[in-house]
C-alpha cells in the first residue's frame, strides 16, 4: 500500500465514521489529483494482463471511488448543516467548501426574500368586527404567564459563540455570543440543545 493510498483511505474512513466534516491534510486535493494521474499513467504503461497491471488498475479504481465518496459525504454534510442552522468548524473546510458555504447562504437569503415578497399580497378590505372589552381579571386570578414556546418557538441560552443561522421559518437568526439569550424556532432550538451549543431557558410561572 502506497503512502498516498494510505492517506486517502484514512481520510475516507474518518469522513464515513463521523457526523461532522473532518479536517483534511494540507494540500489534500492537489496531492490526490497527482496520485490519480500517476496511477492512470502507470496503468497505460503496464501490461493489462500482467499481475502488476491488474494491481495498478484495482488501486486506481478504489482510489477514484474513495475520492468521489469523500466529496459526496462532505457536500451532504455541508448542505445539511446549512439547512438545519447547525454550526460548523471553519478550520475543517477547504477553501472551495468555504466559498460554496458563502454562496449557499447568499442563495438561501435571496430565496427567503423572494418568498416574503411573493406572500406580501394585498388582502381585500373587510368590515372590522366590534371591539369587545374582556372583563377585568379579579385580584384572586393573577394573569397567566406567557408560554415562551408559543408559535413553535423556544427560548435558549447560548453556551458558545454561534454564527448566523437560517431558521426553519426561513428567517436569519444571529450571530450570537456566548451567554446570549434568544428565541428560536423549536426545531432549531432542539438541534442546538442536542449538540450542547445551547440550553433551554425555563420560564418562571
Amino acid at each position: 500500500m502506497t503512502e498516498s493510498y494510505r492517506t486517502l483511505y484514512d481520510a475516507w474512513r474518518r469522513e464515513r465514521q463521523r457526523p461532522d466534516i473532518q479536517p483534511l491534510p494540507e494540500g489534500f486535493h492537489q496531492a490526490m489529483a497527482g496520485y490519480i494521474t500517476q496511477l492512470r499513467e502507470q496503468n497505460r504503461a503496464a501490461e493489462k494482463t500482467s499481475v502488476r497491471g491488474k494491481l495498478i488498475e484495482k488501486e486506481r479504481e478504489h482510489a477514484e471511488k474513495m475520492l468521489q465518496d469523500i466529496n459526496h459525504l462532505r457536500l451532504t454534510k455541508l448542505v445539511t448543516s446549512e439547512l438545519n442552522g447547525a454550526p460548523m468548524e471553519p478550520l475543517n473546510l477547504t477553501a472551495e467548501e468555504k466559498r460554496l458555504q458563502v454562496e449557499m447562504r447568499r442563495l438561501l437569503a435571496t430565496h427567503t426574500q423572494g418568498l416574503k415578497q411573493a406572500l406580501q399580497t394585498r388582502e381585500p378590505a373587510v368590515e372590522a368586527p366590534p371591539v369587545v372589552t374582556p372583563p377585568p381579571i379579579p385580584p384572586s386570578q393573577p394573569p397567566q404567564p406567557r408560554d415562551m414556546t408559543d408559535k413553535g418557538f423556544k427560548v435558549v441560552r447560548l453556551t458558545q459563540p454561534l454564527p448566523a443561522i437560517m431558521g426553519v421559518d426561513m428567517k436569519t437568526y444571529g450571530p450570537f455570543k456566548a451567554e446570549d439569550v434568544a428565541s428560536l424556532p423549536a426545531q432549531n432550538a432542539d438541534n442546538l440543545i442536542r449538540k450542547g451549543i445551547a440550553k433551554l431557558v425555563e420560564t418562571e410561572p
